[in-house]
This record gives C-alpha cells, structure tokens and sequence, in this order.
C-alpha cells in the first residue's frame, strides 16, 4: 500500500511539470500594451482583463487613434487581444454553420423622444 501512494505521488510530480509547460502564458500587461501601440500605430488608453466564452483569457484594449489619421483622428476603439500571444482577435468567431457576432451593444437605431431625428419628425426606414 505504501510503494502505491509513493508511485501515485511520484506520477503526479511528473505529470505537473508537463502540464505547466503546456499551458500558455499570459503576458504582461505592459508588453502587450507595447504590442498593440506598435502594430496598429494607436495610442492605448486603457488595458483590462476578461475572459471568452470559453474561458481564454484575453485583454480588451481601448485604443485611440493619432491626430493625423485624418477623418479618424482621436477615434477610440475597442480590441480584444488574446492574452498569451498579444494579437487582435477577430470580432466574431467562424462556426461550421456561420458565425456568431459578439454580446452585448444594440445595433437598433435610437428611436427615443430624445433623439434630434425625432423631434424633427425624420422618418426611419
């Protein structure tokens, strides 16, 4: 009974190391700030950790462009940036039947009584 526990704990101490060294790392907050400034030639206003639906670590990136892009100067845009690697991530993801857009945001028009539009009478179509 007693060489099984030792065998058991002795797999166990070869098992960890190798899954350690599989498992991707994550880079540092400021490396992938660094990234990100340099591929996409942006400023980054902000770095925050979040997760995917299923559980890969990422970073959303606000990202402002520089005063000399022309109509999108100052424009401010949100990327997600996987985590081990820091590269952009598509929008929405490719499935076997299509691909799925990402939660949350409204794509309706805003029809309130707040709106300008509205209170002008301005018909949607």
């Amino acid at each position: 009974m007693r060489s099984f526990l030792i065998g058991l704990l002795l797999a166990g101490a070869l098992v960890a190391p190798a899954a350690a060294q599989t498992s991707p790392t994550v880079k540092p907050v400021d490396e992938v700030k660094r990234i990100v400034e340099q591929t996409y030639n942006v400023q980054v206003l902000r770095v925050t950790e979040a997760a995917l639906e299923d559980g890969t670590a990422v970073y959303k990136v606000a990202a402002m462009m520089p005063g000399t892009a022309g109509n999108a100067a100052f424009m401010v845009n949100t990327l997600t940036v996987d985590a081990a690697t820091g590269l952009a991530l598509p929008p929405f993801r490719h499935h076997a039947a299509g691909y799925s857009l990402p939660q949350g945001g409204s794509y309706e028009p805003n029809r309130t009584s707040n709106n300008p539009a509205v209170a002008r009478g301005h018909t949607w179509r």
